[in-house]
């Protein structure tokens, strides 16, 4: 099925109109297109939106179009994507599981974790407890 003339209601064959002003001049411009043929037919009615669109349609056939040069990003910026999601943590696998795969004992976590809570959470003075039970048992 062949594509439909595009015409205004009045008549004017608005997509043959641009591209003819177009050949004719390559250096014109949309406001300047409108003008135009708002001068060559002024009973006419024209949208102004189709016509930006049937004349930058015009340019592209005749090859006319300009490309915008990309702008430089900056060093360290990545590939302009935002980031990713972080993984999540699984907590299907066991506590024992989870310590075994860290390479420690599971007993030891909970001995550390009743130490702890003798210390009232404070984690430099477990650590000091720890220090002095080293020293002892060197001696």
């Amino acid at each position: 099925m062949a594509k439909r003339a595009a015409a205004s209601k009045d008549g004017v064959n608005v997509s043959a109109e641009i591209r003819a002003l177009v050949e004719s001049n390559k250096d014109i411009r949309g406001p300047e297109v409108i003008a135009a043929l708002k001068e060559k037919f002024p009973g006419a009615k024209f949208n102004n939106a189709s016509v930006q669109v049937a004349f930058a349609n015009a340019r592209k056939k005749l090859g006319l179009t300009r490309t915008l040069k990309k702008k430089p990003r900056p060093v360290g910026s990545g590939s302009g994507r935002r980031p990713g999601r972080p993984a999540a943590v699984t907590t299907t696998a066991a506590p024992a599981a989870v310590a075994a795969a860290a390479g420690v004992d599971f007993s030891l976590l909970q001995a550390a974790k009743t130490l702890l809570q003798h210390c009232k959470g404070d984690v430099a003075a477990a650590q000091q407890a720890l220090k002095q039970l080293a020293a002892l048992q060197m001696g």
